[in-house]
Protein backbone atom coordinates (compact mmCIF):
# COMPACT_ATOMS: atom_id res chain seq x y z
CA UNK A 1 0.00 0.00 0.00
CA UNK A 2 1.16 3.54 -0.64
CA UNK A 3 0.91 6.12 2.11
CA UNK A 4 -1.81 7.98 0.16
CA UNK A 5 -3.72 5.18 -1.50
CA UNK A 6 -4.61 1.58 -0.80
CA UNK A 7 -4.38 -0.60 -3.88
CA UNK A 8 -4.09 -4.06 -5.30
CA UNK A 9 -2.04 -5.24 -8.24
CA UNK A 10 -2.22 -8.55 -10.02
CA UNK A 11 -0.09 -10.16 -12.65
CA UNK A 12 -1.89 -12.31 -15.18
CA UNK A 13 -1.25 -14.25 -18.27
CA UNK A 14 -4.37 -14.65 -20.40
CA UNK A 15 -4.56 -17.78 -22.45
CA UNK A 16 -7.61 -19.20 -24.23
CA UNK A 17 -8.16 -22.67 -25.67
CA UNK A 18 -6.90 -23.14 -29.19
CA UNK A 19 -9.05 -24.85 -31.78
CA UNK A 20 -8.61 -28.50 -32.53
CA UNK A 21 -7.89 -29.29 -36.09
CA UNK A 22 -5.33 -30.40 -38.54
CA UNK A 23 -6.00 -33.86 -39.86
CA UNK A 24 -3.69 -36.34 -41.48
CA UNK A 25 -1.65 -34.76 -44.25
CA UNK A 26 -0.28 -36.43 -47.37
CA UNK A 27 3.36 -37.57 -47.31
CA UNK A 28 5.48 -34.47 -46.68
CA UNK A 29 7.87 -33.01 -49.24
CA UNK A 30 11.52 -33.78 -48.65
CA UNK A 31 13.91 -31.22 -47.21
CA UNK A 32 13.74 -28.66 -44.45
CA UNK A 33 13.47 -24.91 -44.10
CA UNK A 34 13.50 -22.18 -41.47
CA UNK A 35 10.56 -20.32 -39.91
CA UNK A 36 10.81 -16.99 -38.12
CA UNK A 37 8.08 -15.09 -36.35
CA UNK A 38 6.74 -13.57 -33.17
CA UNK A 39 4.67 -14.83 -30.25
CA UNK A 40 2.21 -12.43 -28.61
CA UNK A 41 -0.45 -12.72 -25.96
CA UNK A 42 -4.08 -11.86 -26.68
CA UNK A 43 -4.26 -8.05 -26.89
CA UNK A 44 -6.87 -5.59 -25.66
CA UNK A 45 -9.41 -4.99 -28.42
CA UNK A 46 -12.94 -4.34 -27.20
CA UNK A 47 -11.91 -1.83 -24.59
CA UNK A 48 -9.64 0.06 -26.97
CA UNK A 49 -12.69 1.37 -28.81
CA UNK A 50 -14.15 2.68 -25.57
CA UNK A 51 -11.07 4.55 -24.39
CA UNK A 52 -9.56 5.59 -27.72
CA UNK A 53 -6.78 4.13 -29.80
CA UNK A 54 -3.67 3.14 -27.86
CA UNK A 55 -0.48 5.10 -28.25
CA UNK A 56 1.39 3.75 -31.32
CA UNK A 57 3.90 1.10 -30.41
CA UNK A 58 7.44 2.41 -30.28
CA UNK A 59 10.41 0.28 -31.33
CA UNK A 60 12.04 -2.00 -28.80
CA UNK A 61 15.49 -1.22 -27.56
CA UNK A 62 18.17 -1.57 -30.19
CA UNK A 63 19.85 -4.46 -28.42
CA UNK A 64 16.78 -6.65 -28.86
CA UNK A 65 16.96 -6.08 -32.61
CA UNK A 66 20.61 -7.06 -32.81
CA UNK A 67 21.39 -10.44 -34.35
CA UNK A 68 21.42 -13.43 -32.04
CA UNK A 69 23.92 -15.52 -34.01
CA UNK A 70 27.08 -14.97 -36.05
CA UNK A 71 25.75 -15.87 -39.51
CA UNK A 72 28.74 -17.87 -40.79
CA UNK A 73 30.11 -19.54 -37.65
CA UNK A 74 29.43 -22.87 -35.97
CA UNK A 75 30.98 -24.78 -33.09
CA UNK A 76 31.50 -28.49 -33.69
CA UNK A 77 32.51 -31.27 -31.32
CA UNK A 78 33.28 -34.66 -32.82
CA UNK A 79 32.77 -37.90 -30.96
CA UNK A 80 35.71 -39.35 -29.07
CA UNK A 81 38.11 -41.25 -31.28
CA UNK A 82 37.16 -39.69 -34.63
CA UNK A 83 40.30 -39.47 -36.79
CA UNK A 84 41.45 -36.05 -37.96
CA UNK A 85 41.12 -37.13 -41.58
CA UNK A 86 37.49 -38.21 -41.05
CA UNK A 87 36.71 -34.93 -39.32
CA UNK A 88 38.29 -33.01 -42.18
CA UNK A 89 36.09 -34.86 -44.66
CA UNK A 90 32.99 -33.91 -42.69
CA UNK A 91 34.09 -30.26 -42.64
CA UNK A 92 34.56 -30.40 -46.40
CA UNK A 93 31.07 -31.83 -46.97
CA UNK A 94 29.61 -29.10 -44.78
CA UNK A 95 31.60 -26.50 -46.75
CA UNK A 96 33.25 -25.20 -43.62
CA UNK A 97 36.80 -24.35 -42.57
CA UNK A 98 38.23 -24.63 -39.06
CA UNK A 99 39.30 -21.22 -37.79
CA UNK A 100 40.14 -22.09 -34.18
CA UNK A 101 39.99 -24.89 -31.65
CA UNK A 102 38.97 -24.60 -28.01
CA UNK A 103 41.51 -27.12 -26.80
CA UNK A 104 40.19 -27.83 -23.31
CA UNK A 105 36.72 -28.59 -24.68
CA UNK A 106 37.87 -30.24 -27.91
CA UNK A 107 35.52 -27.95 -29.82
CA UNK A 108 36.30 -26.64 -33.30
CA UNK A 109 35.01 -23.28 -34.47
CA UNK A 110 34.32 -23.24 -38.20
CA UNK A 111 33.55 -20.57 -40.79
CA UNK A 112 31.06 -21.46 -43.52
CA UNK A 113 31.70 -20.87 -47.17
CA UNK A 114 29.88 -17.96 -48.78
CA UNK A 115 26.24 -18.75 -49.49
CA UNK A 116 26.07 -21.77 -47.15
CA UNK A 117 23.31 -21.49 -44.57
CA UNK A 118 23.94 -22.45 -40.97
CA UNK A 119 20.96 -24.80 -41.09
CA UNK A 120 22.30 -26.70 -44.10
CA UNK A 121 25.76 -27.01 -42.60
CA UNK A 122 24.40 -28.20 -39.26
CA UNK A 123 22.33 -30.83 -41.06
CA UNK A 124 25.47 -32.05 -42.82
CA UNK A 125 27.36 -32.35 -39.56
CA UNK A 126 24.56 -34.17 -37.80
CA UNK A 127 24.07 -36.50 -40.73
CA UNK A 128 27.66 -37.69 -40.58
CA UNK A 129 27.14 -39.71 -37.42
CA UNK A 130 30.57 -38.56 -36.22
CA UNK A 131 29.52 -35.37 -34.47
CA UNK A 132 28.62 -35.23 -30.77
CA UNK A 133 27.01 -31.82 -31.23
CA UNK A 134 27.03 -28.76 -33.45
CA UNK A 135 25.65 -25.38 -32.50
CA UNK A 136 25.60 -21.83 -33.70
CA UNK A 137 27.91 -19.13 -32.35
CA UNK A 138 25.79 -16.56 -30.54
CA UNK A 139 26.57 -12.92 -29.96
CA UNK A 140 27.05 -11.49 -26.48
CA UNK A 141 26.48 -7.79 -25.87
CA UNK A 142 27.54 -5.41 -23.16
CA UNK A 143 24.95 -4.43 -20.57
CA UNK A 144 22.58 -1.96 -22.16
CA UNK A 145 20.87 0.87 -20.34
CA UNK A 146 17.33 1.78 -21.39
CA UNK A 147 17.07 5.13 -23.19
CA UNK A 148 14.07 6.26 -21.15
CA UNK A 149 15.10 9.75 -19.98
CA UNK A 150 13.89 9.25 -16.40
CA UNK A 151 15.54 5.85 -15.99
CA UNK A 152 18.54 7.46 -14.33
CA UNK A 153 16.21 8.52 -11.49
CA UNK A 154 14.94 4.98 -10.96
CA UNK A 155 17.51 4.12 -8.28
CA UNK A 156 15.33 1.24 -7.19
CA UNK A 157 16.19 -0.96 -10.19
CA UNK A 158 19.98 -1.14 -9.77
CA UNK A 159 19.38 -1.71 -6.06
CA UNK A 160 17.90 -5.15 -6.83
CA UNK A 161 20.40 -5.93 -9.65
CA UNK A 162 17.70 -5.60 -12.27
CA UNK A 163 19.98 -4.27 -15.07
CA UNK A 164 22.06 -7.46 -14.80
CA UNK A 165 18.87 -9.52 -15.07
CA UNK A 166 17.91 -7.57 -18.21
CA UNK A 167 21.06 -8.90 -19.85
CA UNK A 168 19.36 -12.30 -19.70
CA UNK A 169 15.67 -11.47 -20.10
CA UNK A 170 13.46 -8.42 -20.32
CA UNK A 171 10.31 -10.45 -19.85
CA UNK A 172 8.17 -12.64 -22.03
CA UNK A 173 4.64 -13.37 -23.14
CA UNK A 174 3.24 -13.02 -19.63
CA UNK A 175 0.19 -11.08 -18.50
CA UNK A 176 0.29 -9.22 -15.21
CA UNK A 177 -3.21 -8.64 -13.86
CA UNK A 178 -3.24 -5.49 -11.73
CA UNK A 179 -5.93 -5.44 -9.03
CA UNK A 180 -5.97 -1.77 -8.21
CA UNK A 181 -7.69 1.54 -8.94
CA UNK A 182 -7.65 0.79 -12.67
CA UNK A 183 -5.26 2.11 -15.29
CA UNK A 184 -5.00 4.98 -17.73
CA UNK A 185 -4.76 3.20 -21.07
CA UNK A 186 -3.84 6.42 -22.85
CA UNK A 187 -0.74 7.12 -20.76
CA UNK A 188 2.10 7.57 -23.28
CA UNK A 189 4.28 5.00 -21.49
CA UNK A 190 1.59 2.33 -21.25
CA UNK A 191 0.26 2.14 -24.80
CA UNK A 192 -0.02 -1.42 -26.08
CA UNK A 193 0.82 -3.14 -22.78
CA UNK A 194 -2.67 -4.28 -21.74
CA UNK A 195 -5.05 -7.15 -22.30
CA UNK A 196 -8.76 -7.12 -21.58
CA UNK A 197 -9.56 -6.44 -17.93
CA UNK A 198 -12.66 -5.71 -15.87
CA UNK A 199 -14.00 -3.12 -13.41
CA UNK A 200 -15.27 -4.98 -10.33
CA UNK A 201 -15.74 -1.73 -8.42
CA UNK A 202 -18.39 -0.43 -10.85
CA UNK A 203 -19.23 -3.83 -12.35
CA UNK A 204 -18.55 -2.99 -15.97
CA UNK A 205 -16.05 -3.88 -18.66
CA UNK A 206 -14.02 -0.66 -18.57
CA UNK A 207 -11.33 -0.61 -15.86
CA UNK A 208 -10.09 2.87 -16.72
CA UNK A 209 -9.06 4.72 -13.55
CA UNK A 210 -11.41 7.73 -13.23
CA UNK A 211 -9.33 9.22 -10.43
CA UNK A 212 -10.91 10.74 -7.34
CA UNK A 213 -12.79 13.70 -8.89
CA UNK A 214 -15.22 14.38 -6.04
CA UNK A 215 -12.84 14.18 -3.09
CA UNK A 216 -9.43 15.14 -4.51
CA UNK A 217 -9.03 15.72 -8.29
CA UNK A 218 -5.27 16.00 -7.78
CA UNK A 219 -5.01 12.52 -6.29
CA UNK A 220 -2.76 10.49 -8.65
CA UNK A 221 -3.66 7.12 -10.12
CA UNK A 222 -2.27 4.38 -7.91
CA UNK A 223 -3.05 1.61 -10.39
CA UNK A 224 -1.29 3.43 -13.22
CA UNK A 225 1.79 3.90 -11.02
CA UNK A 226 1.90 0.23 -10.05
CA UNK A 227 1.34 -0.85 -13.67
CA UNK A 228 4.25 1.28 -14.84
CA UNK A 229 6.60 -0.40 -12.37
CA UNK A 230 5.55 -3.82 -13.61
CA UNK A 231 5.69 -3.20 -17.36
CA UNK A 232 5.99 0.37 -18.64
CA UNK A 233 7.09 0.63 -22.26
CA UNK A 234 10.87 0.59 -21.99
CA UNK A 235 13.64 1.86 -24.24
CA UNK A 236 11.02 3.86 -26.12
CA UNK A 237 12.74 7.19 -25.58
CA UNK A 238 10.17 8.58 -23.16
CA UNK A 239 9.41 8.46 -19.47
CA UNK A 240 10.49 5.55 -17.31
CA UNK A 241 11.42 1.88 -17.53
CA UNK A 242 9.43 -1.07 -16.18
CA UNK A 243 10.70 -4.18 -14.42
CA UNK A 244 9.42 -6.03 -17.50
CA UNK A 245 9.85 -4.29 -20.82
CA UNK A 246 6.16 -4.12 -21.68
CA UNK A 247 5.12 -4.02 -25.29
CA UNK A 248 3.37 -5.63 -28.19
CA UNK A 249 5.12 -9.00 -27.97
CA UNK A 250 6.18 -8.84 -24.36
CA UNK A 251 4.73 -8.64 -20.86
CA UNK A 252 1.13 -7.39 -20.66
CA UNK A 253 -1.01 -6.01 -17.88
CA UNK A 254 -4.56 -7.16 -17.16
CA UNK A 255 -6.16 -4.24 -15.27
CA UNK A 256 -8.76 -5.36 -12.75
CA UNK A 257 -10.29 -2.39 -10.93
CA UNK A 258 -11.20 -3.22 -7.34
CA UNK A 259 -10.61 0.16 -5.68
CA UNK A 260 -12.26 3.51 -6.18
CA UNK A 261 -13.72 6.67 -4.69
CA UNK A 262 -15.99 6.34 -1.66
CA UNK A 263 -17.39 9.83 -0.93
CA UNK A 264 -17.18 11.77 1.20
CA UNK A 265 -13.98 10.50 2.76
CA UNK A 266 -11.93 7.98 0.83
CA UNK A 267 -9.95 7.62 -2.39
CA UNK A 268 -8.73 4.14 -3.27
CA UNK A 269 -10.97 1.95 -1.16
CA UNK A 270 -12.40 -1.45 -2.07
CA UNK A 271 -14.12 -4.49 -0.62
CA UNK A 272 -13.08 -8.07 -0.01
CA UNK A 273 -15.84 -9.48 -2.20
CA UNK A 274 -14.56 -7.57 -5.23
CA UNK A 275 -11.02 -8.66 -4.43
CA UNK A 276 -12.02 -12.32 -4.17
CA UNK A 277 -13.97 -12.07 -7.42
CA UNK A 278 -11.02 -10.42 -9.17
CA UNK A 279 -8.57 -13.05 -7.94
CA UNK A 280 -10.65 -15.92 -9.34
CA UNK A 281 -11.27 -13.98 -12.56
CA UNK A 282 -7.56 -13.43 -13.04
CA UNK A 283 -6.83 -17.12 -12.47
CA UNK A 284 -9.56 -18.20 -14.89
CA UNK A 285 -8.31 -15.80 -17.57
CA UNK A 286 -4.72 -16.99 -17.37
CA UNK A 287 -3.05 -14.88 -14.69
CA UNK A 288 0.14 -16.47 -13.45
CA UNK A 289 1.03 -13.67 -11.03
CA UNK A 290 -1.32 -11.61 -8.89
CA UNK A 291 0.07 -8.48 -7.27
CA UNK A 292 -2.01 -7.03 -4.45
CA UNK A 293 -0.81 -3.58 -3.43
CA UNK A 294 -3.59 -3.16 -0.88
CA UNK A 295 -4.49 -4.51 2.47
CA UNK A 296 -6.94 -4.64 5.34
CA UNK A 297 -6.62 -5.45 8.98
CA UNK A 298 -8.87 -8.51 9.14
CA UNK A 299 -8.57 -11.89 7.48
CA UNK A 300 -11.35 -13.21 5.26
CA UNK A 301 -12.37 -16.78 4.46
CA UNK A 302 -13.73 -15.93 1.00
CA UNK A 303 -10.53 -14.17 -0.02
CA UNK A 304 -8.55 -17.06 1.48
CA UNK A 305 -10.54 -19.46 -0.68
CA UNK A 306 -9.98 -17.29 -3.74
CA UNK A 307 -6.25 -17.31 -3.04
CA UNK A 308 -6.29 -21.11 -2.76
CA UNK A 309 -8.28 -21.32 -6.00
CA UNK A 310 -5.68 -19.22 -7.82
CA UNK A 311 -2.72 -20.95 -6.25
CA UNK A 312 -4.08 -24.35 -7.28
CA UNK A 313 -4.10 -23.07 -10.84
CA UNK A 314 -0.42 -22.22 -10.77
CA UNK A 315 -0.75 -18.54 -9.88
CA UNK A 316 1.85 -16.78 -7.75
CA UNK A 317 0.28 -14.14 -5.50
CA UNK A 318 2.18 -11.13 -4.16
CA UNK A 319 0.88 -8.55 -1.67
CA UNK A 320 1.98 -5.44 0.21
CA UNK A 321 2.86 -5.81 3.88
CA UNK A 322 1.27 -2.47 4.81
CA UNK A 323 2.34 0.98 5.97
CA UNK A 324 1.62 1.07 9.69
CA UNK A 325 5.18 1.68 10.93
CA UNK A 326 6.06 -1.86 11.95
CA UNK A 327 2.47 -2.73 12.77
CA UNK A 328 1.20 -6.24 12.00
CA UNK A 329 1.48 -7.47 8.41
CA UNK A 330 -1.69 -6.55 6.52
CA UNK A 331 -4.14 -8.97 4.94
CA UNK A 332 -3.99 -10.66 2.42
CA UNK A 333 -0.18 -10.41 2.60
CA UNK A 334 -0.17 -12.46 5.79
CA UNK A 335 -1.94 -15.37 4.11
CA UNK A 336 0.72 -18.11 3.92
CA UNK A 337 0.03 -18.71 0.22
CA UNK A 338 0.85 -15.08 -0.64
CA UNK A 339 4.34 -13.57 -0.92
CA UNK A 340 4.36 -10.73 1.61
CA UNK A 341 6.57 -7.79 0.62
CA UNK A 342 8.23 -5.29 2.96
CA UNK A 343 9.69 -1.98 1.78
CA UNK A 344 13.27 -0.70 1.82
CA UNK A 345 14.77 2.74 1.27
CA UNK A 346 17.49 3.81 -1.17
CA UNK A 347 20.02 3.03 1.58
CA UNK A 348 18.75 -0.53 2.07
CA UNK A 349 17.16 0.25 5.40
CA UNK A 350 13.69 -0.81 6.38
CA UNK A 351 11.34 1.96 5.35
CA UNK A 352 9.99 3.51 8.54
CA UNK A 353 6.40 2.90 7.47
CA UNK A 354 6.88 -0.76 6.47
CA UNK A 355 5.07 -3.31 8.63
CA UNK A 356 6.83 -6.09 10.49
CA UNK A 357 6.14 -9.68 11.40
CA UNK A 358 7.03 -13.32 10.86
CA UNK A 359 4.72 -13.47 7.84
CA UNK A 360 7.12 -11.33 5.76
CA UNK A 361 8.75 -13.21 2.90
CA UNK A 362 10.95 -10.70 1.01
CA UNK A 363 11.66 -6.99 0.75
CA UNK A 364 11.87 -4.65 -2.24
CA UNK A 365 12.40 -0.91 -2.80
CA UNK A 366 9.44 1.12 -1.58
CA UNK A 367 11.19 4.44 -1.14
CA UNK A 368 11.02 7.20 1.44
CA UNK A 369 10.37 10.92 1.58
CA UNK A 370 14.00 11.43 0.52
CA UNK A 371 13.80 9.17 -2.54
CA UNK A 372 10.57 7.64 -3.78
CA UNK A 373 9.78 5.08 -6.47
CA UNK A 374 9.33 6.82 -9.82
CA UNK A 375 6.66 5.56 -12.23
CA UNK A 376 3.74 6.48 -14.48
CA UNK A 377 0.59 8.11 -13.13
CA UNK A 378 -2.34 10.46 -13.88
CA UNK A 379 -4.88 12.60 -12.10
CA UNK A 380 -8.09 14.40 -13.20
CA UNK A 381 -6.52 17.79 -12.56
CA UNK A 382 -2.95 17.09 -13.62
CA UNK A 383 -3.31 14.67 -16.51
CA UNK A 384 -0.54 12.24 -17.44
CA UNK A 385 2.71 12.55 -15.55
CA UNK A 386 5.44 10.70 -13.67
CA UNK A 387 5.67 10.87 -9.88
CA UNK A 388 7.64 9.31 -7.05
CA UNK A 389 5.52 7.44 -4.52
CA UNK A 390 6.56 5.67 -1.34
CA UNK A 391 4.97 2.65 0.28
CA UNK A 392 4.85 -1.12 0.34
CA UNK A 393 2.49 -0.72 -2.63
CA UNK A 394 5.52 0.44 -4.59
CA UNK A 395 7.71 -2.41 -3.33
CA UNK A 396 5.18 -5.08 -4.30
CA UNK A 397 5.17 -4.58 -8.12
CA UNK A 398 8.96 -4.92 -8.11
CA UNK A 399 8.45 -8.45 -6.81
CA UNK A 400 5.47 -9.23 -9.05
CA UNK A 401 7.40 -7.95 -12.05
CA UNK A 402 10.39 -10.06 -11.06
CA UNK A 403 8.15 -13.12 -10.82
CA UNK A 404 7.04 -12.43 -14.41
CA UNK A 405 10.71 -12.30 -15.44
CA UNK A 406 11.25 -15.62 -13.67
CA UNK A 407 8.35 -17.17 -15.56
CA UNK A 408 10.00 -16.16 -18.83
CA UNK A 409 13.08 -18.13 -17.69
CA UNK A 410 11.18 -21.35 -16.95
CA UNK A 411 10.14 -21.01 -13.30
CA UNK A 412 6.46 -21.93 -13.32
CA UNK A 413 5.52 -23.41 -9.92
CA UNK A 414 4.46 -20.85 -7.26
CA UNK A 415 6.28 -22.91 -4.64
CA UNK A 416 9.48 -22.98 -6.67
CA UNK A 417 9.22 -19.28 -7.48
CA UNK A 418 8.89 -18.29 -3.83
CA UNK A 419 11.72 -20.59 -2.78
CA UNK A 420 13.97 -19.12 -5.49
CA UNK A 421 13.12 -15.55 -4.49
CA UNK A 422 13.90 -16.25 -0.84
CA UNK A 423 17.04 -18.32 -1.38
CA UNK A 424 18.61 -15.69 -3.67
CA UNK A 425 17.59 -12.62 -1.63
CA UNK A 426 20.25 -10.44 0.00
CA UNK A 427 19.94 -10.65 3.77
CA UNK A 428 19.61 -7.26 5.44
CA UNK A 429 18.60 -8.22 8.97
CA UNK A 430 19.17 -11.15 11.28
CA UNK A 431 20.40 -14.41 9.73
CA UNK A 432 17.65 -16.32 7.97
CA UNK A 433 14.17 -14.84 7.86
CA UNK A 434 13.52 -11.91 10.17
CA UNK A 435 10.54 -9.75 11.07
CA UNK A 436 11.68 -6.64 9.18
CA UNK A 437 12.89 -7.93 5.78
CA UNK A 438 11.74 -11.54 5.56
CA UNK A 439 14.45 -13.43 3.66
CA UNK A 440 15.94 -10.13 2.50
CA UNK A 441 16.05 -7.76 -0.47
CA UNK A 442 15.16 -9.51 -3.73
CA UNK A 443 18.06 -9.97 -6.15
CA UNK A 444 16.74 -10.04 -9.72
CA UNK A 445 19.95 -11.28 -11.34
CA UNK A 446 20.16 -14.29 -9.05
CA UNK A 447 16.42 -14.96 -8.97
CA UNK A 448 16.22 -15.57 -12.73
CA UNK A 449 19.29 -17.81 -12.80
CA UNK A 450 19.08 -21.53 -13.26
CA UNK A 451 15.55 -21.68 -14.55
CA UNK A 452 14.44 -25.10 -15.86
CA UNK A 453 14.61 -25.09 -19.67
CA UNK A 454 11.53 -27.31 -19.96
CA UNK A 455 9.45 -24.53 -18.42
CA UNK A 456 10.39 -21.87 -20.94
CA UNK A 457 8.14 -20.96 -23.86
CA UNK A 458 9.06 -22.93 -26.97
CA UNK A 459 8.16 -22.83 -30.64
CA UNK A 460 8.13 -25.59 -33.26
CA UNK A 461 6.34 -26.66 -36.43
CA UNK A 462 4.49 -29.80 -37.39
CA UNK A 463 1.01 -31.23 -37.88
CA UNK A 464 -1.87 -31.65 -35.45
CA UNK A 465 -4.38 -34.46 -35.74
CA UNK A 466 -7.04 -34.53 -33.07
CA UNK A 467 -5.15 -34.32 -29.81
CA UNK A 468 -1.72 -35.33 -31.12
CA UNK A 469 0.96 -33.07 -32.56
CA UNK A 470 3.64 -34.55 -34.78
CA UNK A 471 6.61 -32.27 -34.17
CA UNK A 472 8.52 -31.84 -37.43
CA UNK A 473 11.27 -29.35 -36.59
CA UNK A 474 13.77 -28.44 -33.96
CA UNK A 475 12.14 -27.05 -30.83
CA UNK A 476 13.45 -23.56 -30.04
CA UNK A 477 13.08 -21.08 -27.21
CA UNK A 478 10.97 -17.98 -27.75
CA UNK A 479 13.17 -14.96 -27.04
CA UNK A 480 12.29 -12.27 -24.49
CA UNK A 481 11.12 -9.92 -27.26
CA UNK A 482 8.71 -12.58 -28.51
CA UNK A 483 10.72 -13.66 -31.56
CA UNK A 484 11.64 -17.18 -32.59
CA UNK A 485 13.63 -18.92 -35.33
CA UNK A 486 12.58 -22.52 -35.94
CA UNK A 487 15.25 -24.58 -37.69
CA UNK A 488 15.13 -27.94 -39.48
CA UNK A 489 11.43 -27.46 -40.19
CA UNK A 490 10.10 -30.15 -42.50
CA UNK A 491 8.97 -28.72 -45.82
CA UNK A 492 5.27 -28.55 -46.65
CA UNK A 493 2.17 -26.80 -45.34
CA UNK A 494 2.42 -26.98 -41.56
CA UNK A 495 1.22 -25.45 -38.34
CA UNK A 496 3.52 -23.39 -36.13
CA UNK A 497 3.07 -23.86 -32.39
CA UNK A 498 4.09 -21.94 -29.26
CA UNK A 499 3.82 -23.64 -25.87
CA UNK A 500 4.84 -23.12 -22.26
CA UNK A 501 4.45 -26.20 -20.09
CA UNK A 502 3.45 -24.73 -16.72
CA UNK A 503 3.07 -27.96 -14.80
CA UNK A 504 6.05 -29.66 -16.45
CA UNK A 505 4.18 -32.84 -17.41
CA UNK A 506 5.23 -32.84 -21.07
CA UNK A 507 1.73 -32.43 -22.52
CA UNK A 508 -0.40 -29.42 -23.39
CA UNK A 509 -3.17 -29.26 -20.83
CA UNK A 510 -5.26 -26.89 -18.73
CA UNK A 511 -3.30 -23.87 -17.53
CA UNK A 512 -0.45 -24.11 -20.04
CA UNK A 513 0.18 -21.30 -22.50
CA UNK A 514 -0.51 -22.47 -26.03
CA UNK A 515 -1.12 -21.08 -29.48
CA UNK A 516 -1.08 -22.26 -33.08
CA UNK A 517 -0.97 -20.74 -36.55
CA UNK A 518 -2.05 -23.01 -39.41
CA UNK A 519 -1.31 -22.99 -43.12
CA UNK A 520 2.36 -21.99 -42.90
CA UNK A 521 4.17 -22.96 -46.10
CA UNK A 522 7.73 -24.15 -45.52
CA UNK A 523 10.01 -24.71 -48.51
CA UNK A 524 13.12 -26.84 -48.86
CA UNK A 525 16.11 -24.66 -48.02
CA UNK A 526 13.93 -21.57 -47.72
CA UNK A 527 12.96 -19.18 -44.95
CA UNK A 528 9.35 -18.43 -44.05
CA UNK A 529 9.22 -15.11 -42.22
CA UNK A 530 6.69 -13.08 -40.30
CA UNK A 531 4.65 -15.91 -38.77
CA UNK A 532 2.55 -14.55 -35.91
CA UNK A 533 1.41 -16.91 -33.15
CA UNK A 534 -0.99 -15.71 -30.45
CA UNK A 535 -0.80 -17.66 -27.19
CA UNK A 536 -3.61 -17.94 -24.68
CA UNK A 537 -4.32 -19.85 -21.51
CA UNK A 538 -5.22 -23.35 -22.62
CA UNK A 539 -8.43 -24.94 -21.32
CA UNK A 540 -9.14 -27.70 -23.86
CA UNK A 541 -8.47 -31.44 -23.93
CA UNK A 542 -4.94 -32.71 -23.39
CA UNK A 543 -2.74 -32.48 -26.48
CA UNK A 544 0.34 -34.68 -26.75
CA UNK A 545 3.36 -33.41 -28.74
CA UNK A 546 5.18 -36.34 -30.30
CA UNK A 547 8.78 -36.20 -31.43
CA UNK A 548 10.20 -33.37 -29.32
CA UNK A 549 13.91 -34.14 -29.46
CA UNK A 550 15.93 -30.93 -29.37
CA UNK A 551 15.52 -27.72 -27.41
CA UNK A 552 17.71 -24.79 -28.46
Amino acid sequence: MSLRLYALLTVAVLFVAACGGGGVAPPPPSGTGTVTGTVTVAALQALAAAVGNPVPARPLRQSLNRPVYVPDRLMVKFRSGVAASAAAAVHQRAQAMVVRTIERLDVQVVRLAAGVSAEAAMAAYRGSGLVEYVERVGYAYRMITPNDPMYSSQWHYPQINLPQAWDVTTGGAVIVAVLDTGIRFDHPDLGGVTVTGYDFFDDDSNPTDPGCPNIDPSDPSHGTHVSGTVAARTNNGIGVAGVNWGGVAQTKIMPLRVLGEDPPDFCGVGTYDDIADAITHAADKGAKVINMSLGGSEGNTTVDNAITYARNRGVTLVAAAGNDSCGPVSYPARNSQVIAVAATTNTNQRASYSNCGPELDVAAPGGSSAAGVLSTTWSPSGGHTYLSFQGTSMATPHVAGLVALMISRGFTSPTTIQAQLESTATGLGAPGKDNEFGAGLVNAALAISGGPSAGRMRAFSGLISGTTISVQSNVVFVQSNGTFTITAAQAGTKSVFAWQDFNGNGVIDAGDYYGRTDGVVITDGGMTSGVAVTVNRYTGPTITPMGIMVVR
